[in-house]
């Protein structure tokens, strides 16, 4: 925080049941931790106002929040490793959103002959814990099933890589398709695609790419085996050589499964720069017409990169309009995206420095066919610590009236943007989890006021004992993201949908 801004009270310790309590974090040094408390008002918001794309649906998703009276939800994460010479250590970061104590059973699946390990933590309401997935099982290939019982809970998790770190949420879904828009197999990076089948039967996949050299499906690729209860991790590099451009798709014959992707550099040289650290996304179950990615920033000489990617067969026009927060408006780009081609968009080239960014990308007709396509969002930045950092998400196809953000436990500071890409104005309020449905509360809480197509963000930045998830509620959908940047580097993730609340 600057020295100029209203510090938040101490957050006190959570109410709630006994059981074994867990509070393990990634540490490398002293760490700001990152806490939301009641008394929003002491937070700092940044209101500044931009235009943006209108009109907005809502449909259904199941990776979003389970329903506040659920009796009980299983979440997986498929990325990351936990073996002492694994690259992308993992911590999984559980949350409840509940009234109620919440237990949480972690299990994570060595695949093979290997038996599962488990693990369980009983959080109290609208308490946090970070889980190191290490301290459950030690294993090369871990695939992690949280399992929650007792009320509504969000679960996410944390890679930490060569200091570094990326932050994705896990998902509800197990889906027989997975697309993922941004990669690249340049010389020294590594992509990776973590394939996880937590079921009892073995799934067969296939795997193909589009590329600057166009479509390919590898052979290798083709009839996979992910066995059951395994993940599979496939080293994208082998496979597609030296592209600068890879957007991917993984379709199962049979069986469902979950799907990630990490792309990670070690003092890479891209042409334009140099560039380190891991970027994690959980991939989209289907291509769509509208993306939003609230997330993005050219502060600390960052910039931002939006990949397209189009698997169809029809060459599709999108319009991609960059949303600022505090500056200007700017008029939509039209990008035309060949069939079965992938194309990146500097979004930054356009953007002032120090400015925060909101993107979407509108699919429109190309010859009178509607053209899905996916979108992704890499970010590059050079942080306080000296070190270059990545980050990367999917863009989010769904709006809601209420998004959840587990917390992560680094050493940074997360700053949330709430985009409204509708046509009414909105009133959104960003509140402690455990403060959501309450029946009395503060009456001095901030509010945001967001016009049609704005953006405006807050900055969470507050000493405290302990990570608190943060709930952003709003009187209209909206879409939420935000980006961690400090001392552990950079990450970005869109925030968890509740689709069920406010219905």
């Amino acid at each position: 925080m600057s020295a100029d801004e209203p510090s938040a009270p101490a957050t006190p310790e959570p109410r709630g049941g006994g059981g074994r309590r867990r509070t393990r974090r990634i540490r490398r040094g002293p760490i700001l931790v990152v806490v939301l408390v009641a008394l929003v008002a002491a937070l700092v918001a940044q209101q500044d106002e931009s235009s943006g794309s209108s009109g907005s649906t809502t449909r259904d998703a199941t990776a979003g929040m389970p329903a506040a009276d659920v009796a009980s939800s299983a979440w997986y994460c498929a990325a990351g490793t936990s073996s002492p010479d694994g690259d992308a250590t993992e911590t999984v970061v559980v949350a409840s959103v509940s009234r109620t104590d919440v237990e949480a059973t972690v299990t994570v699946m060595p695949g093979g002959d290997g038996a599962p390990a488990t693990d369980k933590v009983r959080l109290a309401p609208g308490e946090e814990l970070s889980v190191p997935v290490a301290d459950v099982l030690a294993t090369a290939e871990p695939g992690v099933v949280v399992e929650t019982v007792g009320g509504a809970a969000a679960v996410s998790h944390v890679l930490e890589h060569a200091g570094d770190v990326a932050v994705e949420s896990c998902t509800r879904t197990a889906a027989t398709d997975w697309y993922f828009a941004w990669g690249t197999t340049i010389d020294e990076s590594q992509l990776d695609l973590s394939l996880f089948n937590p079921f009892g039967d073995d799934a067969i996949v296939d795997v193909s790419f589009v590329t600057d050299a166009g479509a390919q499906e590898p052979a290798g690729l083709q009839a996979l085996v992910v066995p059951r209860r395994s993940r599979v991790t496939i080293p994208v590099q082998d496979a597609v050589l030296r592209q600068a451009r890879v957007a991917a798709h993984v379709h199962a014959r049979s069986g469902r499964l979950v799907a990630e992707q990490t792309q990670t550099f070690d003092d890479v040289d891209v042409g334009d720069g140099t560039r380190s650290g891991i970027a994690l996304s959980l991939g989209a179950t289907s291509a769509d017409r509208v993306w939003r990615i609230p997330a993005g920033s050219t502060r600390d000489d960052g910039r931002v990169q939006l990949a397209l990617a189009n698997f169809s067969r029809h060459e599709a026009d999108v319009d991609v309009k960059t949303i600022l927060v505090g500056g200007d408006d700017l008029p939509a780009e039209d990008v035309r995206v060949p069939a079965q081609g992938v194309v990146v968009v500097d979004v930054t080239a356009r953007v002032p420095l120090d400015t925060d960014v909101a993107v979407t990308a509108t699919a429109r007709a190309a010859d009178g066919r509607g053209v899905p396509v996916v979108a992704e969002l890499l970010t590059t930045s050079t942080p306080a610590s000296g070190s270059g950092a990545v980050g990367g998400t999917l863009g989010s196809t769904v709006v809601a009236r209420r998004w959840v953000l587990p917390v992560p436990t680094v050493d940074g500071d997360t700053t949330v943007t709430v985009l409204n890409p509708g046509s009414e104005p909105v009133t959104a309020e960003l509140l402690a989890a455990g403060d959501v449905d309450r029946r009395i509360g503060p009456t001095s809480e901030s509010e945001l006021a967001l016009a049609p197509g704005t953006a405006k963000r807050v900055r969470v930045a507050v000493s405290g004992a302990r990570p608190l998830p943060v709930v952003v509620t709003a009187d209209h959908p909206v879409v939420v993201g935000y980006t961690v940047a400090g001392a552990d580097g950079t990450a970005i993730s869109t925030a968890i949908p509740d689709l069920v609340a406010g219905r």
